[in-house]
């Protein structure tokens, strides 16, 4: 993993050149990517295509014999992923959660903030306005400006309009795009890649309230609940419960990645009280359209039962329980089909392909309109690389047009 994360961690972080494209600029790019691989030999060419395109399941039958482990860490190669264990390309899934680090030089390593996720963009909101920056929230944009194929702006949902000359978008592809835009400022083929967009999910997150940190039935003496409390069987159960949710029933036994960040940070619950985070799978990916809420509630129910199981007592300590489904990820939240990603992390959706093949650059039809959401390149999980990234192109197009002035 250390050797595949020296040869894609450098890739997460340039722009996608245009691969096909004949204008000597873009063949310049492809060239430069070409030169950037130069010193790959057979073996890494070979390790890398295998990554591509092999299943999870089969990537860590080289490697491990437990069924347990194999279980446990397959995980990384489903988060929010619709796909099963065994199908091809979750093991790029795993690679893409496993070659970061959190600034520690730690390949793999996951932080918790302090203050949760909200401190993060605290965090954030501070720095952008020690800039000057102006921050609204709940100000929704209806539509965006465009003159001329240039955007000047953005309308909000209450008519105030927006103007400026750089316009940057963080919404879902199919939200800015097939929404806020109306269809004949776009490409024909542009707006049917759009259209086509995978954005497929069978996540629901259950936030949990404690009392007291759970007591494990094997080990009653164990405290350390900083890393991950997994539910996690087998291959064959994971591979089992992605089957049902595909044929439209919600998994009979989830399988759920849990943390509970208030060991590290106490601050997010009263003193002795716990929060606990459980990212689960699979439901239908059909319930961000129509979400039957009984059903819902029974899958939660079935995963607190699993944690039960290994830690009797569980479910008696729960203070209160947030379940939230597919439907309200995309309803409230901006997240199409309910995916984390704004977009499957499938091979042909990555790369030069994300969100469309000759956009992947950050760079839209729209002159003066960027897009950094999750959905480009580098997007999926909390990276900031589409938007470091993103921004790195509006500074190059704007030295440019000053050059040409």
């Amino acid at each position: 993993m250390g050797g595949i994360a020296d040869v894609l961690g450098p890739v997460m972080m340039m722009t996608p050149p245009h691969l096909g494209s004949k204008r000597p600029g873009d063949l310049l790019d492809t060239l430069r990517l070409a030169w950037r691989f130069r010193g790959f030999d057979v073996k890494t060419v070979g390790e890398v295509t295998r990554l591509f395109t092999m299943s999870v399941a089969d990537l860590l039958d080289r490697f491990f014999e437990s069924d347990e482990i194999k279980a446990a860490m397959s995980i990384n190669g489903l988060i929010g992923t619709w796909a099963g264990p065994r199908e091809p390309g979750t093991g790029y899934v795993m690679v893409h959660h496993s070659i970061g680090d959190v600034g520690d030089g730690t390949l793999g390593s996951w932080g918790v903030p302090e203050g949760g996720m909200g401190g993060v963009a605290d965090v954030l909101e501070r720095s952008a306005k020690s800039f000057g920056a102006e921050i609204r929230t709940s100000a929704r944009v209806d539509k965006v400006l465009i003159s001329d194929g240039k955007a000047q702006g953005v309308v909000l949902e209450g008519g105030e309009e927006l103007r400026a000359p750089i316009v940057v978008t963080a919404c879902h592809p199919q939200i800015t795009f097939l929404r806020q835009i109306d269809r004949h400022e776009l490409p024909e083929d542009f707006v049917r890649d759009i259209e086509i967009w995978s954005s497929r999910s069978g996540t629901v997150k259950v936030n949990l309230a404690l009392s007291s940190l759970p007591k494990l039935a094997e080990k009653p003496e164990w405290s350390d609940f900083s890393g991950g409390f997994e539910i996690a069987p087998s291959i064959e159960q994971l591979e089992t419960s992605f089957e049902e949710a595909r044929h439209g029933t919600a998994a009979s036994l989830p399988f759920s990645d849990g943390c509970i960040p208030t060991v590290l940070d106490p601050s997010l619950a009263p003193e002795g009280a716990h929060v606990m985070s459980l990212f689960t799978q699979w439901v239908p990916h059909t319930w961000s359209d129509e979400q039957p809420q009984d059903e819902l509630e029974a899958y939660a129910d079935r995963v607190v039962d699993a944690y039960e199981q290994v830690a009797p007592g569980f479910k008696g300590s729960i203070l209160a329980r947030q379940v939230v489904g597919p439907y309200e990820v995309e309803h409230e939240w901006g997240l199409i089909g309910g995916n984390i990603f704004h977009g499957e992390l499938s091979a042909n959706q990555l790369f030069h392909m994300r969100p469309a093949p000759g956009y992947a650059d950050y760079r839209t039809p729209v002159q003066g309109l960027y897009q950094c959401s999750s959905a480009t390149h580098g997007g999926g999980g909390v990276t900031g690389i589409p938007a470091y990234a993103c921004v790195r192109e509006i500074r190059a197009d704007r030295k440019r047009c000053r050059g040409k002035g």
